[in-house]
């Protein structure tokens, strides 16, 4: 009535609340296709990929199951009528006739619930495994996930978008999508039978045909706007959930990968009140959330309650009057409750659909972080290969913020030359080595190597997970005979770990710092590349050790190029010469 007299009256004063309630209204429709247009964008990979055959057969195998289940479900409301009635009638024949029936009628249906769960697991599975492999080559290829450290944003986590995300984002979309055409077709068929037994009731001296419809949709209906209401907030909550468990998590993580530095530290205390806090927002969202559902779990319980008497009392005018029977009344419960379980979707899958819409967030910002993290995979620098020198023309560096570090780079080093780079600390000596090795996107220049391999080894080395000949030869895939191997890591003072090679251990915390940057210098003498930058590789060993394993380069056959980054005095004298990098002014 309200918006009839506003359109009769355009002169009256328009309702400041009006746009408002439109706003809100259009408002919610736009993000809800926004939140579809999200999903598809997300799933269609894989449904236009290699494996859309076999994803396609098995999606139309599930949806032929639940549809067989769904005629199932409607033999057996015209079941409830004929068995009420032949215990109305007192038909004891009938009767047995019916249990056999309904025999049939649940094996058949007990069968369709097996091999449809069995069909949508072997599809989540199937689009979980293609998921998983996708995202982590992508975050692989490039050196994206160097990139995405670089502007790592709280609740980032790629670990736990590739491993935990990926699957409820396969499983939520495929439970939630053929659920709802399940319950689509469901309510169909169920609404059919329910119109057919409804009849015509007199209202105020008005006829309405299929009352009891009516009455069960606007019931419903009604029912799953106030779960929105009340629910709405649920999808912000869960996402904040997931952001803060990641949180507290990572630190978990980065306490266990510095166990000893905290040791030292004597930083238990401080560590365990970083965790408590991050823990305490973990709690106060997870409470958040449970009165939330508190909230839902009464109205929606309320609501369920009233349900079971509801169609009685809709077939009860009817029933009183004489014009259905007992057995129809039974048939009229069991079709309501059919009907009222496909309206009541909405409601009982609402934690469920906000669930799914914060993993599509989630899985949507780490899509778009890494495309672009890809889509930024070209150097500035220009790399080119060719000559027996290495060579860096005007080369430029900055820090993310676009600070300039060092400008005007010019460097020249022949063949079989060692230099040494100096610099005060935070001169952009290890970010110099970034850019050489095309991994540090704010650089600009020119930069020239010798045709054959280029290795960098760093203050730590990487020590995979698995043997000591797998760490040995990375990042290559183990070769050569076991001799070679034996007297590379005798070269390198190893050689207690010879008998060791094919065991498969944590090596990154078995073996000290210095045995680490011994094994890094066995890898250079086992991969014998033309290049070798060496950023503080010896800054964990004995001068000793240091003076030994340089000259163990210095006199390899093959005469590498040696780039070396240090403070140590003692490391000129192994150094053909010095650079000198200074910060811009």
């Amino acid at each position: 009535m309200t918006i009839q007299a506003t359109i009769l009256r355009p002169d009256a004063a328009p309702r400041r609340r009006s746009p408002v309630r439109f706003q809100r209204l259009f408002g919610q429709e736009a993000r809800s296709f926004s939140f579809l247009s999200d999903v598809w964008s997300l799933a269609r990979p894989y449904w236009q990929s290699d494996e859309r055959g076999y994803a396609r057969r098995m999606l139309a195998l599930l949806l032929a199951i639940k549809f067989t289940t769904i005629w199932i479900c409607v033999q057996q409301n015209h079941w409830y009528a004929s068995f009420y009635a032949a215990i109305e009638s007192r038909d004891v024949s009938a009767f047995m006739k019916q249990i056999g029936l309904f025999g049939l009628i649940a094996g058949s249906f007990i069968a369709s619930l097996v091999y449809s769960h069995w069909v949508a697991e072997s599809l989540k599975l199937r689009w979980r495994n293609w998921l998983v492999r996708r995202y982590t080559r992508d975050w692989l290829s490039n050196r994206a996930y160097y990139r995405l450290q670089l502007h790592e944003e709280p609740g980032t986590n790629p670990d736990q978008r590739i491993v935990e995300d990926l699957g409820l984002f396969a499983g939520q979309t495929i439970n939630l999508s053929v659920g709802f055409l399940d319950v689509a077709v469901s309510l169909i068929a169920f609404t059919t039978i329910l119109w057919g037994l409804s009849g015509t009731v007199t209202v105020a001296g008005f006829s309405i045909a299929g009352y009891m419809v009516f009455a069960i949709f606007g019931y419903t209906f009604l029912a799953s706007w106030f779960t929105h209401l009340i629910g709405n907030p649920l999808a912000k909550l869960h996402t904040a959930n997931q952001n803060l468990e990641s949180d507290f998590r990572y630190g978990l993580v980065r306490l266990r990968e510095n166990a000893e530095t905290i040791a030292f530290y004597r930083g238990e205390e401080r560590e365990a009140g970083l965790l408590d806090e991050r823990w305490t927002k973990v709690v106060g969202n997870f409470w958040s959330i449970m009165r939330r559902e508190r909230s839902i779990g009464f109205f929606a319980h309320t609501h369920g309650q009233f349900s079971i008497i509801l169609p009685f009392l809709l077939s009860a005018p009817r029933f009183f009057t004489g014009q259905i029977t007992f057995a129809q009344v039974m048939q009229i419960a069991a079709a309501c409750g059919a009907v009222r379980a496909c309206l009541n979707f909405f409601i009982t899958s609402y934690g469920q659909i906000a669930q799914w819409r914060a993993t599509t967030e989630r899985l949507k910002s780490f899509r778009k972080r890494l495309d672009e993290a890809k889509a930024d995979a070209s150097s500035p620098v220009t790399a080119e290969r060719g000559g027996e020198a290495f060579v860096v023309r005007d080369l430029e560096l900055a820090l993310p913020s676009r600070k300039t570090l060092v400008t005007g780079v010019n460097l020249e080093v022949a063949r079989g030359e060692a230099v040494l780079i100096k610099g005060a600390s935070g001169t952009g000596k290890s970010t110099m080595l970034r850019a050489v090795a095309g991994i540090w996107p704010y650089a600009s220049g020119r930069i020239s190597f010798a045709e054959s391999e280029v290795f960098f080894v760093p203050q730590k080395p990487y020590l995979p997970l698995g043997t000591l000949r797998q760490a040995a030869f990375y990042p290559a895939v183990p070769s050569g005979d076991d001799e070679e191997v034996a007297r590379v890591l005798e070269a390198v003072r190893l050689g207690h770990l010879i008998e060791r090679l094919d065991e498969v251990d944590n090596w990154g915390q078995l073996l000290s710092g210095g045995e680490q940057q011994r094994l890094g210098f066995a890898r250079i003498l086992l991969a014998k590349p033309q290049t070798v930058f060496l950023d503080e590789a010896t800054s964990a060993l004995d001068e000793d050790t240091e003076r030994y394993l340089y000259e163990l380069l210095r006199k390899a056959e093959w005469k590498p190029t040696i780039l070396s980054i240090g403070h140590r005095s003692t490391l000129d004298r192994f150094h053909d010469g010095t650079f000198e990098l200074k910060a811009a002014a």
